[in-house]
């Protein structure tokens, strides 16, 4: 019995929320499935089957549909059908793979950009004459910089999840785990400020309210994250700054800058919430050179000659 390719496409998605994959990724997933469906249908293959799906079928689809997308986003369909084949192998659908050795296309290392500590100082000056969106755009950007928050994390934080007399905020992070991170005495007294002044003006807007978000926007709903990044561009420009730099650039400096200021790195992933810590080295890649010298300079035996080399090996004396 062949299987066909859309059947099982919302089941597979409801798996991935059921493994605490974000929502966002979840959409991803489902719009790539989708994809591959309806370019099928339009080549006249309105039934296409999993079983029929070839190599030569995935390459005529990512030729033709994905030529001028990054490799990045190449790779992320791939493992969109991939993830999706395994799954009806794990649910006995399917016997195996019909592409199993199916390359991903390689992604090139990116630095991404980010600000120094006195850039991020111009991009949070809070002006004199504030007023409640700016307040509040400030106190969302001041946030992910002092805690390291993800721009999914940052639109999900609830007014209950701080704890401003020890400096502390539990987040909600990727496969739905809570970490607690620690605020500075200066997002705590901006976020006071915009409990105090700004979010009350919000409240009051005739919209959607959400009594337990944090970040309101105009209409005194939750502010979305796609809000955020436009606002973070348009106080770039505004305040002269390089419009580069996204919100996951701020999450960057977080972990930069505190490397840079000797803070441990086993502390910086617990902070930003990686399981990996090579997750947590690619934050840190500008500052090898730096790794580099406090290791030879610390480790006990770094300073040590290779044997062979620059020094004799060493003697035994024979008893």
């Amino acid at each position: 019995m062949c299987i066909r390719f859309a059947d099982h496409i919302d089941s597979f998605l409801s798996s991935l929320r059921l493994k605490g994959y974000s929502p966002c990724t979840v959409a991803s997933y489902a719009n790539d499935l989708n994809q591959i469906v309806s370019y099928f249908e339009a080549q006249g293959i309105t039934d296409l089957t999993v079983e029929s799906l070839t190599r030569q079928q995935m390459r005529l689809w990512l030729g033709e549909c994905l030529g001028d997308q990054k490799p990045a986003s190449r790779a992320r369909k791939i493992s969109a059908v991939r993830s999706y084949i395994h799954y009806l192998i794990r649910q006995e659908e399917i016997e195996r793979s019909p592409f199993e050795n199916l390359q991903s296309p390689k992604i090139p290392k990116q630095i991404r950009a980010t600000y120094s500590v006195d850039q991020i100082n111009i991009l949070l000056e809070v002006p004199g004459n504030a007023d409640a969106l700016t307040i509040r755009d400030l106190t969302a950007f001041e946030l992910m910089y002092s805690s390291g928050l993800r721009v999914s994390e940052l639109v999900s934080v609830n007014i209950e999840d701080f704890d401003f007399i020890e400096g502390w905020l539990r987040v909600l992070g990727k496969g739905n785990k809570y970490r607690e991170v620690p605020v500075t005495s200066i997002a705590i007294d901006l976020i006071g400020r915009y409990l105090s002044e700004s979010r009350p003006q919000l409240v009051s807007k005739q919209g959607d309210q959400d009594a337990d978000a944090l970040l309101l926007n105009a209409r005194g709903g939750r502010i979305t994250a796609r809000s955020i990044r436009r606002l973070l561009h348009e106080e770039e420009l505004e305040k002269g700054l390089t419009a580069d730099v996204s919100p996951h650039g701020l999450r960057h400096a977080f972990a930069t800058h505190l490397l840079e200021s000797g803070a441990d790195m086993r502390a910086i992933q617990d902070m930003l919430g990686h399981a990996r810590l090579s997750t947590t080295a690619r934050y840190t890649h500008n500052n090898y050179e730096r790794l580099v010298k406090v290791y030879d300079s610390a480790h006990p035996r770094a300073h040590i000659g290779s044997i062979g080399k620059d020094t004799e090996p060493p003697t035994m004396d024979k008893h």
